[in-house]
């Protein structure tokens, strides 16, 4: 999550902030860019190191989403503890 952040949601010189939050039964992490562009999921991933970012979010994360900031977006996933 964060390096798509970095990769796509920043330009250099931004800030990207992460949040993490834990209790008994998850663990959420936040990351916030600038940008107001929605992560988009590839249908067919091509083999290689790139394109699959919210396919793993599927597998490894009980829920996630993307929520509108005033200055851009949060993309966050929670971890069942």
């Amino acid at each position: 999550m964060v390096t798509n952040a970095v990769r796509y949601g920043s330009r250099p010189g931004d800030a990207v902030h992460v949040v993490i939050d834990a209790d008994e039964s998850r663990t959420r992490v936040e990351v916030m860019d600038h940008s107001r562009r929605r992560p988009r999921r590839r249908r067919n991933a091509a083999p290689g190191t790139h394109g699959r970012g919210l396919l793993l979010l599927d597998v490894l994360s009980a829920r996630w989403g993307v929520d509108a900031r005033p200055l851009g977006k949060a993309v966050w996933a929670e971890v069942r503890r």
